[in-house]
């Protein structure tokens, strides 16, 4: 009886965990217009997905707590950081690789939430 209990389990168990480590996995580099297609794909109601963005820090948080940043590509963007202070700080011109995911509307930003290292 516990044999198949076992075996059952392996059986569910292995494509679910191989479907976890693909979806959640290690992310690769992308650009922010790739992470915002991205999240235009994703389904209504759903988190946008986890992107992983280099960025040139442009200008340090305004008043509204967002930052200014160009990807690879060039592209400026706006930027919120909601994670633990980093060590060093963040200093204009720095490149940062964040993990976050994007917010649409009319102008869109990067909500990350740690920094990659």
């Amino acid at each position: 009886m516990i044999r198949r209990i076992v075996i059952a389990l392996v059986i569910v168990g292995l494509p679910v965990g191989i479907w976890f480590a693909a979806k959640y996995g290690q992310l690769e580099e992308t650009t922010f217009a790739n992470a915002v297609a991205t999240a235009q794909t994703s389904t209504e109601g759903e988190q946008a997905p986890k992107a992983l963005l280099r960025v040139r820090i442009v200008a340090l948080a305004d008043a509204e707590g967002m930052m200014t940043a160009d990807d690879a590509t060039g592209r400026r963007f706006r930027l919120q950081y909601t994670g633990s202070t980093p060590v060093p700080p963040f200093s204009e011109g720095a490149e940062v690789r964040f993990v976050g995911h994007v917010h649409g509307g009319a102008e869109g930003y990067f909500h990350a939430t740690q920094v990659y290292q």
